[in-house]
């Protein structure tokens, strides 16, 4: 535990600075063009700082006056992003920066979405949330079992060791639903039947348990067999075909709080799985925000998203608090098919293929002209919106051993076919066959480049934006850089929508929504989470994402770097300069109970130091 003792006492030598007094401010902002956040004009100021808290924003406030200052003259200053969808819960225990996130200005992430996490967990039952872990969101087993201590069952266990442990930015954690029903009720009940009485109150009891302790609510996926999210044999996880009724029982429970959120993955493209009305029973159980995951715009059906906006204003009209969670930005996935499960809720063939596993396997089922033939037959486009797109618009960017196809680089997989006269399912199976499913294929988007379209649904009052679902799919997704693309495409180069609405959008929306009181904008008293970047210089690589080796075993993964964001502020510490950590690791577990809560909660950890 050396790396938490040094991030204690950190934070002890820190705590005594400010105690003695040796500068007004421990950090100055200056000379930005500050973005508070709120939606008000920007303006430009200085940002004073002092125990991890703006204590002043104004004009010429002296660099005499700091323990040192970051120079933002021609500059935006922002608050720093909050991502509502992310699943870090085991990469922050190898990367405390929650990369790619933190490169892009992220300084909070929500993790547990979609009923996913370590917690509760009995220790005989941990091989098999790590291998769901890897199933679902692909994150490898082996880095799971060096990386997690597993030195907690409960959940309050859990948060304890997370408060512990080095974090460069902010987490905040819903309780996540199948490992509760998992915990309570044991795999196979929780996949076949739904709860006894008891069981309720069991899984109800638990979850105060984990407010108590800081859960922000629970979360869960509710897509029946539709989920690409699936176990290891394939079949659905025990959320996604739950009794309802166990969900709006635990829904109570934050009714009685007064206080939580509700994550539901319930919608998935082009309507596909539609349980809006499960949402709406949560929002009329609960009385608080339900998030309907996700929204997304559909090229192919360019009423699809309105049909929803539509929704949540009808919703809104009836007293009920529901968002919905958007997933808008131009990112894609880059996979070998031996990395990649999106596509298997798509056909019995190609979930047949993904559940697989192996290269060989996959190689095997590929050469198969039978299993071909039936996949071909099952081919609906229509039914690929989620996974990137039809298979005539993935390209192939690599053909590695398949030799015949490598004059193909670069070329969609719809022309490729159309060239050797042969259906697009056929020439990508005869792809992976002799590539040894080891050929790079490329998506030419996660979602649609209509920017209207886009602009339409960021703009909704009842949108968050985010779905970076960042610390997973690390073998074919990098989506950390969904602010960043926001600000270029939607701000900065169509002007569609207002660098200061974009920002309310990014950070302020979602703090009031999940009830962090103290973050989200730029304002005295807040908690001093910022970044400051060059509006011009802002931009990733929007070809090609970078594989690096950086998971233990020196496994490997894709990620995103961000360009013209020169500094990350976490808890008024610089954590990135340029893109690099600077090595302090000021992040915290908050929750919606308060900023008075989380400090004693923090405060309730031993620090040696003082």
């Amino acid at each position: 535990m050396r790396n938490s003792i040094k991030h204690r006492e950190g934070i002890a030598s820190r705590r005594h600075l400010w105690r003695d007094g040796m500068a007004e401010y421990d950090l100055l902002v200056s000379g930005g063009t500050i973005i508070d956040g709120t939606g008000v004009p920007r303006f430009i100021g200085d940002i004073a700082i002092k125990g991890g808290v703006i204590a002043k924003i104004g004009r010429n406030i002296s660099s005499a006056l700091a323990a040192r200052t970051i120079d933002a003259k021609g500059k935006i200053v922002a608050p720093g992003v909050i991502d509502p969808h992310t699943h870090y819960d085991a990469q922050v225990h190898w990367d405390p920066y929650c990369t790619n996130s933190s490169w892009h200005g992220n300084t909070t992430v929500v993790v547990g979405n979609c009923g996913f996490g370590f917690m509760p967990c009995r220790p005989e039952d941990r091989d098999r949330y790590m291998a769901m872990m890897e199933s679902t969101e692909q994150v490898p087993v082996p880095a799971l079992r060096e990386a997690l201590p597993w030195n907690w069952e409960s959940f309050p266990e859990w948060m304890q060791h997370m408060r512990e442990i080095p974090k460069g930015i902010n987490l905040a954690a819903f309780m996540p639903l199948n490992s509760l029903m998992i915990y309570v009720m044991g795999i196979e009940a929780a996949k076949s039947r739904g709860a006894t009485d008891a069981e309720r109150v069991e899984m109800a009891r638990l979850l105060n348990e984990a407010m108590d302790a800081g859960a922000i609510g629970f979360g869960f996926s509710y897509l029946n067999d539709q989920n690409s999210h699936k176990d290891v044999d394939g079949s659905p996880m025990p959320t996604d075909n739950l009794c309802i009724d166990d969900a709006i029982f635990l829904a109570h429970v934050l009714r009685e709080r007064g206080e939580g959120v509700i994550q539901c993955l319930c919608e998935l493209p082009p309507g596909r799985v539609a349980n809006r009305d499960a949402v709406e029973a949560l929002a009329r159980a609960s009385g608080q925000p339900v998030l309907l995951n996700i929204i997304t715009p559909v090229d192919a059906i360019p009423e699809y998203h309105r049909s929803l906006l539509d929704w949540l204003d009808r919703m809104e009209a009836q007293g009920l608090n529901i968002y919905g969670q958007a997933f808008v930005n131009r990112s894609w996935n880059q996979l070998r098919a031996v990395d990649f499960d999106v596509w298997q809720s798509t056909s019995p063939s190609f979930l047949e293929f993904t559940i697989a596993r192996t290269a060989d396997r996959m190689t095997a089922l590929a050469a198969d002209r039978a299993f071909r033939a039936r996949a071909v037959g099952e081919y609906d486009p229509m039914e690929w919106a989620g996974a990137g797109g039809p298979l005539e618009t993935f390209k192939l960017v690599d053909a590695q051993g398949a030799t015949r196809f490598a004059k193909y680089n670069n070329t969609l997989l719809g022309d490729v076919a159309a060239a050797e006269g042969v259906h697009v399912v056929d020439v990508f199976f005869q792809i992976i066959a002799e590539s040894g499913a080891l050929a790079d294929f490329r998506t030419t988007m996660a979602t649609s480049e209509d920017p209207v379209k886009s602009a339409e649904i960021l703009r909704h009052r009842r949108v968050l934006s985010g779905t970076s679902d960042g610390g997973a799919h690390i073998k074919f997704h990098a989506g950390g850089q969904f602010a960043t693309d926001n600000l270029m495409w939607l701000v900065r180069d169509t002007g569609i929508i207002p660098l200061e609405e974009m920002h309310y959008h990014l950070s302020y929306l979602p703090a009031r929504v999940f009830g962090f009181a103290n973050r989200g904008a730029l304002l005295e008293g807040m908690a001093a989470d910022l970044y400051v970047y060059d509006m011009e210089a802002l931009g990733y690589d929007r070809d090609q994402y970078e594989t690096v080796h950086d998971l233990p075993q020196g496994d490997w993964r894709r990620v995103c770097r961000a360009e013209g964001i020169e500094w990350v502020v976490v808890n008024g510490e610089p954590i990135m300069k340029d893109g690099q950590d600077t090595g302090v690791t000021p992040g915290r577990m908050i929750s919606v109970r308060g900023v008075h809560a989380d400090l004693q909660l923090l405060d309730e950890l031993p620090l040696a130091a003082e």
